[in-house]
């Protein structure tokens, strides 16, 4: 079971709908010239509904695009003629086409105008079917108002030139963007009130329910769930986590409660997120802390209630304000907010304290952010642990190293975010076996993946590496591009095994490294799709051919075991 992070992949069993949303959203991205709106704050839940969006639009035969605008460099937005170019080359290059932009740019018009010409005689007319474009994150537009005034509008302006042009009514946009940025926009302009607009709204008790039960979470007390709700307010990501905490820590309600507002509690790094950005507005502060004071809801200057409610930090009764959630009054009270007028110096002190703890936290994460294995600087950490308890025990050490099959070509056939999803889906597959192994698996780099096996000898590391090839093949992930027959998501593996001592051709845990690496390489070369075994020879084993330094006898398997 994998820790809540990111976007869910159409295959998770823990994407719970909440109609009417999904139908309205499937229904609108068929209407000719169409813009969808997704927001609402950070983890709402925005990025799984568009995965499932661009994957209803593929199902009616359309193309799609996906720009997640967090991918561009800050230069790209030094100026509009720069970030257009790069936007329409970045369309074309999901379309299969090439960019072609020197034909169609032209300084002297204009970059708007340019643009405009470049997809309406270029993308639009070299495409048939109709192409949905879903423009992810444009909160990071926000932050350059320079691209913003020109930027919105413009995607306005073709969502208007649907109406009477037939090749701008085969495009149907999705834009999605977290309200944690308030950005005061010109509505004459942008595109944020024309279209669907879709708010992504905290789950309902029944949703929650569903929630628990995918996790395999039986809650028989009513209480106890209401506790939880009022806790967490339905918050999906909040509501993942706990449901998570409980099932894989085996922890109680009332235990998860106890500790849920800590530094060191389950929900920590969200709500330091949210201090943060909140110690960022100082004027919303002093309003916030009306709301946490009061047992009953508040009324507040419409503004600032909008501002507050875009952030997820209140929710709405009528013309009133509550807090969002139990969880965000008493992290807010435990460890104090500093105000625009009334912050003493005790109080900056201790937020002072708290950025450090949290900047010491993030250097000290363990864990890779995608994927919630082991991140490379544990890598290097375990191994190098294990292979000291190695030599002390006379015990075999061995390593595997994966490597996921033509993943370049599978990023630029389905896309990064879908790339995401097959990293994490191979990681589970990773964690599930080595967790019965007692062993450490890595995101190494990329798509590159190392599992240390302390204790177990190159037959038993084999047989792992079998399994983790199985199971990788027994995800069924459709990969068109692939080099290999079975157009199925697969992976090259090596291992290597060793017993670091004297009379060991192993010398240190970087020569383990090396031998693992070499046997990835001879998998990759007879094919993919296997494993290969790198076995030690002893020094002093006479009848032995002296193999080359850190790699001994290379032996190619691909069978079950």
């Amino acid at each position: 079971m994998e820790f809540p992070s990111g976007a869910l992949s159409l295959r998770s069993p823990f994407y719970v709908e909440r109609p009417p949303i999904e139908a309205l959203c499937y229904q609108n991205i068929e209407v000719p010239g169409s813009l969808t709106r997704l927001k609402g704050p950070r983890q709402m839940g925005k990025s799984s509904l568009l995965v499932r969006l661009l994957a209803q639009a593929q199902n009616v035969g359309y193309e799609t695009v996906l720009i997640d605008f967090q991918t561009a460099e800050d230069a790209i937005y030094s100026d509009l003629s720069r970030f257009l170019r790069w936007f329409c080359s970045a369309v074309a290059r999901q379309l299969k086409l090439p960019a072609n932009l020197l034909e169609y740019w032209d300084e002297d018009t204009g970059a708007k105008l340019s643009a405009t010409i470049y997809f309406e005689d270029y993308l639009l007319a070299m495409v048939n079917a109709p192409i949905v474009l879903a423009l992810n994150e444009v909160n990071r537009v926000f932050e350059h108002p320079e691209v913003a005034r020109d930027f919105l509008p413009l995607l306005r302006f073709w969502h208007e030139q649907a109406k009477h042009d037939a090749a701008f009514s085969r495009l149907r946009t999705i834009v999605v963007h977290s309200t944690d940025v308030y950005v005061p926009l010109n509505i004459h302009q942008s595109p944020f009130n024309v279209g669907l607009p879709v708010q992504l709204k905290p789950f309902s008790a029944e949703q929650a329910s569903q929630l628990a039960s995918r996790y395999g979470i039986v809650i028989c007390d009513s209480a106890e769930m209401q506790s939880l709700l009022a806790l967490v307010g339905g918050h999906p990501y909040l509501l993942s986590v706990a449901f998570y905490q409980l099932r894989q820590q085996n922890l109680s309600i009332p235990q998860l409660i106890a500790s849920a507002s800590s530094l060191s509690g389950p929900f920590s790094h969200h709500l330091q997120a949210c201090s943060d950005t909140l110690q960022q507005q100082p004027a919303l502060v002093d309003v916030i802390k009306q709301v946490m004071a009061s047992s009953e809801p508040v009324a507040l200057e419409a503004t600032q209630a909008h501002q507050l409610v875009s952030l997820g930090l209140i929710a709405l009764e009528g013309d009133h304000c509550r807090m969002a959630c139990e969880l965000y009054r008493s992290f807010f009270t435990r460890y104090g907010l500093s105000s625009s007028a009334q912050a003493s110096s005790s109080q900056q002190r201790q937020f002072q304290q708290l950025k450090t703890e949290n900047a010491q936290l993030k250097v000290l994460a363990n864990l890779d952010g995608l994927t919630q294995l082991s991140n490379r600087r544990v890598f290097d950490l375990q191994l190098g642990q294990a292979w000291q308890r190695s030599k002390e025990s006379g015990l075999a050490l061995s390593l595997i190293i994966l490597d996921i099959d033509c993943f370049k070509r599978y990023n630029d056939t389905y896309g990064h975010l879908t790339g995401d999803f097959c990293l994490k889906q191979v990681a589970n597959v990773l964690r599930s076996r080595v967790r019965k192994a007692s062993g450490t698996a890595a995101r190494y780099g990329g798509e590159e993946f190392a599992v240390i096996l302390p204790e177990t000898d190159g037959l038993a590391a084999a047989q792992i590496a079998a399994q983790l090839r199985d199971g990788i093949r027994a995800l069924n992930i459709t990969h068109v591009t692939s080099l290999l027959p079975s157009q199925v998501v697969t992976a090259s593996i090596g291992v290597a095994s060793v017993k670091p001592n004297s009379y060991s051709n192993f010398e240190s845990p970087s020569c383990l490294i090396e031998a693992a690496d070499a046997a990835l390489y001879v998998s990759k070369q007879q094919g993919r799709d296997r494993f290969t075994v790198s076995t030690s020879i002893a020094q002093s084993d006479s009848q032995a051919v002296r193999p080359p330094p850190c790699l001994a006898t290379v032996s190619n398997h691909n069978v079950k075991y």
